[in-house]
């Protein structure tokens, strides 16, 4: 049976903490960005998504399709917004797929939309 000591210990709590503070920082970034976006500071939202996207946080991948879907603080973009959809489902985020069917399935604009509502009746 092998012990750890207390250097060895200390060695692999370091390894945890240092591994955690990337995700730490992205998480504040996305945090950062909610705020300002419901502040309706598009601007700052946007710059807080992107950098914290860019750290690899499905979250704000999918609150930068939001942006570019509405196009609140960018021009609106619906393949952009699927884009960013897109990464945050890679990365196992579920509710992006929500997002992405409505983006991709867009009717075309002034088209007709057919709608069917269900009921508990035949």
């Amino acid at each position: 049976m092998h012990t750890l000591n207390t250097s060895s210990l200390r060695r692999c709590l370091s390894v945890l903490v240092l591994a955690g503070a990337p995700l730490g920082t992205a998480w504040a970034g996305y945090d950062d960005g909610v705020v300002a976006y419901q502040r309706g500071r598009h601007d700052v939202a946007l710059k807080e998504f992107a950098d914290a996207a860019a750290r690899g946080d499905a979250r704000a991948q999918r609150s930068l399709g939001l942006m570019h879907e509405r196009g609140e603080g960018v021009p609106r973009d619906p393949a952009q917004a699927a884009e960013c959809y897109r990464k945050a489902i890679a990365q196992g985020l579920a509710s992006a797929q929500y997002n992405l069917a409505f983006v991709t399935q867009a009717p075309q604009s002034g088209a007709p939309v057919a709608v069917h509502l269900a009921t508990s009746r035949p």
